[in-house]
Order: C-alpha cells, then sequence, then structure tokens
C-alpha cells in the first residue's frame, strides 16, 4: 500500500516536474529529469537561472517532497520564487523538504548532500552559499539582507547593504535557527536548537547555541552523521 501511494505521489509530479526541468534546463539535462518538484509547489516566479553543478541524473534534486512533525504535510506548499536577476545552482543529492520557501534576487548555491527537511526559509538578496553534507531542519531561516534601508542623512548612503552568508561543510543546524547576512559558519559545527546566527564568523569543530548564538561546546574529535 505505501509503494501504491508513494507512486501515486510521484505521478501528480510529472507536470510540473517536465515544466520546471524544459524551462531551465538546456534539452539534454531536461529530458534526465534531474530536478523532481512536488505537485503541491507554487511558482511566484518562474524567471532567473537554474544550473546544475555536475552531470545530470534522474531525479538528483528533489524539491518539496516529505513529511514533517510540526505542518499538514499533504497541504502545505513548496514556494519557487526565482527573479530575473536570480541563480539557483545545484550539486547531487540535493532535498529541500515540504513547505519551504526560497525567494531568490542574487545566487543561492547548494554543495552535494544538502538536506532542509521542510519549512526552511531561504532569503537571498546577495549570496547564499551551502558548500555540502549540510542537513537542516525545520522552521529555520536564512536570510542575507534586512530588507528596508537605513540611510545615513549625512552622506544619503545606505549603511545596511545586503551581505552574504557562507555554510561550510559538515553543519547542522537545529529546529528554528536564524542565520542572518554576513554569517560565516565553518566545518564540523552543530548549531543549537532556536539559534541565532548574527552576521560573524564562528569558528569550526564547535556547538553554537544561544541569541546571538556563541560557542557553547566542542565538537574536535566527534561528527554528525547527515
Amino acid at each position: 500500500m505505501k509503494l501504491v501511494s508513494k507512486l501515486y505521489y510521484y505521478i501528480r509530479a510529472i507536470p510540473k516536474t517536465l515544466l520546471f526541468n524544459f524551462y531551465y534546463l538546456p534539452f539534454s539535462q531536461a529530458i534526465k529529469l534531474p530536478i523532481i518538484v512536488c505537485h503541491k509547489t507554487k511558482f511566484e516566479s518562474l524567471s532567473g537561472k537554474v544550473a546544475l553543478i555536475n552531470e545530470p541524473s534522474f531525479a538528483r534534486v528533489r524539491l518539496g517532497f516529505g513529511k514533517i512533525q510540526t505542518i499538514d504535510s499533504t497541504r502545505a506548499r513548496f514556494i519557487w520564487n526565482l527573479s530575473k536577476s536570480g541563480q539557483v545552482s545545484f550539486s547531487k543529492n540535493v532535498k529541500i523538504g515540504v513547505g519551504s520557501k526560497l525567494h531568490v534576487d542574487g545566487h543561492l548555491f547548494f554543495g552535494s548532500y544538502c538536506n532542509f527537511t521542510g519549512d526552511v526559509t531561504i532569503i537571498c538578496k546577495d549570496r547564499i552559499h551551502f558548500e555540502g553534507h549540510n542537513l537542516i531542519s525545520w522552521q529555520s531561516l536564512f536570510m542575507d539582507t534586512d530588507f528596508h534601508p537605513i540611510i545615513d542623512n549625512s552622506t544619503s548612503l545606505q549603511v545596511n547593504k545586503d551581505k552574504p552568508i557562507y555554510i561550510a561543510k559538515q553543519a547542522w543546524f537545529g529546529t528554528r535557527t536564524t542565520v542572518l547576512k554576513g554569517t560565516r559558519v565553518n566545518t564540523n559545527t552543530i548549531v543549537a536548537a532556536g539559534a541565532v546566527l548574527t552576521g560573524k564568523e564562528y569558528q569550526g569543530s564547535s556547538y553554537l547555541g544561544g541569541n546571538p548564538a556563541k560557542v557553547i561546546g566542542d565538537m574536535n574529535g566527534k561528527h554528525f552523521v547527515d
């Protein structure tokens, strides 16, 4: 019964999967259907560019699938909003789960084996880079902009410009973490649930927590399994 249900679920994904692949990719790549798109996906803006970093193969990227405990997975929609100036780059084995929202005006990069469990929001105005082997739990937020500019009255210049976010390999983010512009997380790092990372570089092989986040533990000699 589970197999039949799963098959039915993927059959319903065919129309949006075909649309997405043949809209964004060259025919030689699109014909392999490397990106599978859930039928519950809402295309707010089908613009910009999508690039595949490695040789394309079937279902190497999955958008909008899965279940999580915090939302009704049968109703939650995956939101794709890529503007004309935006670009999303995918390596292999990237999963962005049910109810997630991607709003991209800059360059959003996903390395290999990135797993976003669901209901994650990414707002990219400049650049957000996930190096790979990253695990992001539900209801986390990554945002490289303040949205509203702050102007210095004496110079008429904006003082809160957008800044890139960089996430190195082997970084695990617990539920409801918030990562703000200018943040850099180094290799072999675990971020505790509810932590707020506020635009600074955090040392690798560490355990981060709090608001604002700080080092609360040591990961030397340890690693998590993604």
